[in-house]
């Protein structure tokens, strides 16, 4: 059965469940202490050799100074012990790859997208510690997988909601038995709340509900959890956002699980589709991919169902996948294009 959540804010909760997600306790035994050992001896002999100033916070790095770090102490080698120690305190398999672990150009572009959590050149203060401390673990592995530069936020797609605040008026005369709407790829779950808060503002409260996906188990936990131990300020902000979804006033079942958005539904199908910031973007943009998406997407939909979808791609994503082809592949899946104020919208066949 696929991880899900009914959303919480309980503290004694949300560290239970993170349980579930995480190995507690110190996973340092004489194996991984001697690999750091080494990593470390590595670090001092880059150090030795190196004729530019050493990375601190705030350095400026220029491509002389991150191509002699990668020929003399290149990233693989503490990406691995990284890498080896999250994996050991994941209950699943970390989407790592899609990381600044990976994505970095070297050991200092690392440290630069990193810190403050890394302060220090020599990793292997910061391993040792990651090694020994759970809490150190989480918060690490959730600046990872939920950086800044990530597209989370609210009220990114101001038309789509106005729009959409409409079309839910319309429904609420007519769908006596409530609302099924699925938030597809919904990240941080931003969007996932505020299109509740419109259910719940269109009178559609009663019988609805509104679920959350993504692929991602910690952007998933982030997201029914309103979670960022990371980023304390946006956590308190989101959940004071929010709050009234979970202050007892009349609002529809919030649910977040994990799925993929080209796999076969498990599920009831749903009246209201919504995928935004994915189709035709980095993430997701070669034809195969694409055609799998749409396809998945339209087999959540009910008969009469819509699927929406907007992004806030730059330029050079609408070059190479324009408005056009997504709009041709929401007709190439039994979908009916209609027009809305900001991205692309098809309706299924009642």
């Amino acid at each position: 059965m696929p991880l899900s959540f009914i959303p919480t804010i309980d503290d004694s909760e949300i560290r239970r469940r993170l349980a579930r997600l995480l190995v507690p306790g110190s996973l340092l035994d004489a194996t991984l202490e001697r690999r750091i050992e080494l990593i470390s001896a590595e670090f001092a002999s880059y150090a030795a050799s190196y004729p530019l100033p050493l990375w601190a916070p705030g350095l400026a790095v220029t491509n002389e100074m991150r191509g002699l770090t990668e020929v003399l102490f290149p990233l693989a080698r503490p990406r691995a012990l990284f890498e080896l120690i999250l994996r050991r305190s994941c209950r699943f398999d970390p989407l790592l790859s899609g990381s600044y672990l990976h994505s970095s150009a070297s050991w200092i572009d690392l440290l630069q997208k990193l810190a403050p959590r890394l302060r220090c050149a020599d990793p292997a203060p910061a391993l040792l510690r990651l090694a020994q401390d759970e809490d150190a673990r989480a918060t690490f592995l959730f600046t990872l997988m939920l950086p800044q530069h990530f597209g989370g936020g609210f009220d990114r797609y101001r038309e789509q909601y106005r729009w959409l605040a409409g079309w839910l008026g319309e429904q609420a005369g007519h769908c006596l038995t409530g609302i099924r709407v699925l938030d597809a790829a919904c990240g941080s779950g931003e969007g996932t709340y505020q299109v509740a808060q419109l259910v719940a503002e269109a009178g559609l409260s009663a019988g609805s509900c509104v679920h959350g996906s993504t692929l991602e188990p910690i952007e998933l936990f982030a997201a029914a959890h309103l979670h960022f131990p990371h980023d304390r300020e946006r956590q308190r902000e989101y959940r004071d956002r929010v709050r009234p979804l979970f202050d007892g006033t009349p609002r529809p079942a919030l649910q977040f699980y994990l799925d993929r958005v080209d796999a076969a539904p498990q599920g009831e199908p749903y009246h209201l589709v919504l995928c935004n910031g994915l189709l035709g973007g980095p993430l997701l943009h070669e034809p195969a991919h694409l055609a799998a998406a749409f396809a998945g997407l339209a087999a959540r939909l009910a008969p009469g169902g819509l699927l929406l979808a907007a992004d806030r791609f730059h330029a050079g994503w609408r070059l190479r996948v324009p408005r056009a082809a997504l709009v041709d592949e929401l007709r190439r899946h039994g979908l009916t294009p209609i027009e809305v104020p900001e991205g692309i919208a098809g309706r299924k066949a009642a």
